[in-house]
């Protein structure tokens, strides 16, 4: 049994920043999935009081701008959300041994990244942390986190398909894998492209969630790296697939894809077509494409150009094909999601530490401002209801309830 995760209790935001510590969980066992138990003494969780913004900053998601303007960081809560709403924390993640050092860690140490929130049938809510190659379960029910897969192929954007099944976009070999959440097989350990960071190698086996590799390349070469994935009705799959260099990959691997694009896999799995061809930000060249979310009706597509700070919606035809592309607002984001209503909840900053930024998508206009202690990178509806807001924010993993529910089951 691995180490407790513990949960947040009550601090200032002062204390919080200066106090949190959460207790690293061992590596798995070789027999099972590693699992974790919170201690029953520390579950309360942290509200947040809105924090003050550095303006000017704009960041999207890893540092990458994600606005061309900046949205507006003084309208307060939007109108989906009660006025007296608080953001809590749920949880700080640890930095591990094995976690890959990025951007934001002192001088490029190593620090936790938490990214790909997705929903499950019963309300509990799924996320990664990917510098850790960790995917997370937070039992709704309960109210405790545990680590559902370690090693987890550097998991990013995730999302549920309709049959229950978590549908992750693989980083580490450029991949898209279904991992059931009941089963389980046992594996020769995965070995590291680069033996430099991350985990080491390893003799033997391990015991994981049972996974199946859905894509693994397009015309023989190797995606550029999946990033984000939003599941149809059907089964239908559209994945972004911008490029990130990745310190967990082979060394002097190299783009592969001319495009930064996305993409559709059929709902039968066997077909994967390319679907934007020009996606250009406002400068004229490629855009980067990367948070994607859809209508519950499976009719319309969104899609963040991270780098043209730009977002895009489309309409979905039958054979995945899209058309009548149209400006939604000029920010770019990292992960989003829709609710009920029509509004898209951003991933796009504004300023230091950030927050999330809400568009009505019928008019283009923002609705309201989340401010958050740390700056987001995605976000899904959670719980039973589907009423509550789950974001992840760099080393942190936060909710806060709505008026609303979430337009798609696993987003």
């Amino acid at each position: 049994m691995s180490t407790p995760i513990k949960l947040i209790s009550v601090f200032t935001v002062s204390a919080l920043l200066s106090s949190i510590a959460l207790a690293q969980p061992a590596a798995p066992a070789a027999t099972a999935p590693a699992t974790t138990t919170p201690d029953a003494t520390t579950q309360a969780t942290t509200i947040i009081r809105p924090p003050a913004i550095q303006p000017g900053f704009g960041v999207g998601g890893r540092g990458i701008r994600g606005a061309r303007n900046g949205p507006n960081t003084t309208l307060g809560l939007p109108p989906t959300i009660a006025p007296d709403a608080k953001v809590e924390k749920l949880a700080t993640l640890p930095t591990e041994s094995y976690t890959v050092p990025n951007n934001f860690g002192p001088n490029g140490t190593p620090a936790p990244f938490t990214e790909g929130t997705t929903c499950a049938p019963n309300g509990d809510v799924y996320f990664i942390e990917q510098d850790s190659s960790k995917i997370m379960k937070w039992d709704s029910a309960a109210q405790k986190l545990s680590v559902f897969m370690h090693p987890s192929g550097y998991a990013n954007g995730m999302c549920f398909d309709y049959q229950g099944n978590l549908i992750a976009c693989a980083d580490e070999r450029n991949e898209l894998w279904s991992i059931s959440i009941t089963e389980t097989e046992t594996i020769p350990y995965p070995q590291p492209l680069n033996p430099a960071v991350g985990d080491p190698a390893k003799p033997g086996t391990i015991t994981l969630p049972k996974h199946t590799v859905l894509v693994k390349d397009y015309k023989g070469k190797l995606l550029n790296g999946p990033n984000d994935v939003w599941v149809r009705p059907d089964g239908g799959m559209y994945l972004t697939d911008p490029y990130y260099q990745r310190n967990w990959w082979t060394p002097g691997r190299q783009q592969q894809q001319e495009l930064k694009t996305v993409y559709f896999l059929s709902p039968d799995h066997k077909t994967l077509t390319r679907v934007l061809d020009e996606f250009n930000s406002p400068t004229g060249v490629n855009g980067t494409p990367n948070g994607i979310a859809g209508t519950g009706d499976g009719k319309t597509l969104y899609v963040s150009d991270i780098s043209g700070g730009q977002t895009w919606g489309f309409d979905i035809q039958p054979d995945g094909s899209l058309t009548n592309k149209k400006l939604v607002c000029s920010f770019g984001s990292d992960g989003m999601t829709l609710d009920d209503q029509g509004n898209l909840y951003m991933s796009v900053g504004g300023g230091r530490p950030g927050g999330v930024t809400v568009v009505d998508t019928k008019t283009g206009k923002q609705i309201g401002y989340i401010s958050m202690p740390e700056g987001p990178a995605n976000m899904c509806f959670g719980d039973k209801d589907r009423q509550t807001l789950y974001i992840c924010a760099r080393t942190g993993f936060y909710r806060i309830r709505t008026l609303v529910k979430g337009a798609n089951p696993g987003k």
